[in-house]
């Protein structure tokens, strides 16, 4: 059985009978929480964004470790290092866990409560997540425990998170919450001991305690286990009436697009622990500071602008580098030859995800000066062109370099290109002339320290040094004339 036939016969099958379910069930989908239906699909679609988003780099890395290894006639092909198969199973086990819990509300008329004892449950519990976290450090540290650490080092810092946020209120429904966790739980254990069993794929013995139920490690039901309490707890506290009334409480200081550029930033931290990382890590980092420009977009101009933004900046962005990469103009001649993957049409698919956030980011931060916002792209090429021409994601070919290869030519290139689709986003929007409070603008000066710090942790001092001078004497120049415009 290949891994395709595993998700035929298993997985599909049972998604497609709790989607019949969840819509054959009359009344609101969580009428007894009080939410609108509205509220509980949007995040509902959201969580498996969230777990696909954060589990690949850790996926990734477990193969590259050989923790998991998947024999190549059983899959169809690989991104990174995880089969496609894999990457959908992120997405397929949430569906399944959160259609399975939404179904059981639906079935039940038991209010949402709050349990007994709330502070030292919430609290009490999260200290508890968060001590098996750091137990999960210290895994890391042997080889037949490495599995076991990997898994509580990922999942329980977020556990402690909901935990210290609404571990009351889920205990308020202990029952439904136990029984979404486990049936869903029970079913993946037995399913993956039989896909253990046929060799689809495999848990290397050395890095695991050697304890087992059958073919089924330890280590693999506690993987299940957690990632479901993930799903369901995260769902049910999107959906408890009291949840959103803290949430509330916070939402001047939360805001989706800053959840994403905290995933930004995450997802690059462990890159000098793992070079090899680098193409899935890079891809996913950039694809969060993107969907960070455009939720903060959305939410303050509406999602038609948002999505004018993003495709004229990922569609320009895109063709520019393909132009450029088949003609030199306009930054010069390189190519992107050996890119790693994804690309489009060859050119990577980070370089028009970057393209979209990054001029909307120094518009921004220029105090909605094109000019301006092109000179501040240009110094955050200067890093930019010691990382990536490093990691292999484009060669160039200019027999006059100035920097990491790139000519003259390219930093003008990068300028005009950057001081264009500023001015265009100004003509659409005219609203990011000024945009008052905290904005995605001030990514920038996040960068002006994060971005140098890595390519000092990546073995890059002199360009860290170069880009640092750069970024921050750009962005001086920014925050100076943005103080004294009236």
């Amino acid at each position: 059985m290949t891994y395709l036939q595993y998700h035929l016969v298993f997985i599909v099958p049972v998604l497609l009978v709790l989607v019949w379910l969840t819509w054959r069930r009359a009344g609101p989908l969580a009428g007894q929480y009080n939410v609108r239906d509205a509220w509980a699909w949007r995040w509902f679609w959201a969580l498996p964004l969230i777990a696909f988003v954060y589990t690949t780099p850790w996926d990734n890395y477990l193969v590259f470790r050989e923790v998991w290894s998947y024999p190549p006639e059983r899959v169809l092909g690989r991104v990174g290092y995880v089969p496609y198969e894999e990457y959908a199973f992120f997405i397929l086990q949430t569906l399944i866990s959160g259609l399975f819990l939404l179904w059981l509300m639906r079935r039940t008329g038991e209010t949402a409560g709050v349990s007994k004892f709330p502070a030292l449950v919430r609290w009490g519990g999260a200290a508890l997540l968060l001590g098996v976290s750091l137990l999960g450090v210290l895994f890391l540290r042997q080889e037949h425990t490495l599995y076991l650490g990997l898994i509580t080092a990922w999942a329980f810092p977020v556990l402690a998170g909901q935990w210290a946020f609404g571990g009351d209120l889920i205990l308020g429904r202990s029952k439904l919450f136990w029984t979404a966790v486990l049936v869903p739980t029970v079913y993946l254990w037995l399913t993956d001991a039989f896909a253990i069993h046929q060799g689809i794929w495999s848990i290397a013995e050395r890095y695991t305690i050697g304890v087992k139920a059958g073919p089924l490690p330890f280590e693999e039901a506690l993987f299940f286990l957690v990632t479901n309490l993930l799903v369901v707890t995260g769902l049910m506290l999107f959906l408890h009436p009291a949840a959103m009334t803290r949430l509330k409480g916070a939402l001047p200081f939360l805001r989706p697009w800053l959840g994403f550029v905290a995933l930004n930033l995450l997802l690059r931290i462990p890159l000098p622990h793992w070079p090899g990382g680098f193409p899935i890590l890079g891809t996913l980092s950039t694809l969060a500071l993107a969907l960070a420009a455009f939720s903060f977009m959305w939410e303050r101009f509406g999602w038609r602008s948002a999505a004018l933004v993003a495709g004229l900046g990922a569609g320009l962005g895109w063709l520019v580098e393909w132009v450029g990469s088949h003609w030199g103009v306009p930054f010069g001649l390189y190519t992107y030859a050996g890119a790693p993957a994804p690309t489009i049409l060859g050119v990577p698919l980070l370089v028009p995800l970057g393209w979209l956030a990054m001029p909307l980011i120094t518009l921004l931060f220029s105090g909605g000066r094109p000019w301006l916002s092109g000179l501040l792209l240009v110094a955050w090429d200067v890093g930019l062109e010691s990382l990536m021409t490093a990691q292999g994601y484009w060669t160039w070919h200019d027999t006059r370099p100035v920097w990491s290869g790139a000519p003259v030519q390219n930093f003008l290139g990068w300028w005009a290109v950057g001081a264009g689709l500023s001015w265009s986003y100004l003509r659409l929007i005219p609203g990011l002339r000024s945009v008052p409070g905290i904005n995605v603008g001030w990514v920038y000066a996040i960068e002006t320290i994060f971005f140098p710090a890595g390519l000092l942790l990546l073995g890059h001092p002199r360009a860290a040094l170069v880009t640092f001078l750069c970024m921050g004497g750009a962005a001086l120049l920014a925050l100076t004339l943005t103080r004294r415009t009236p």
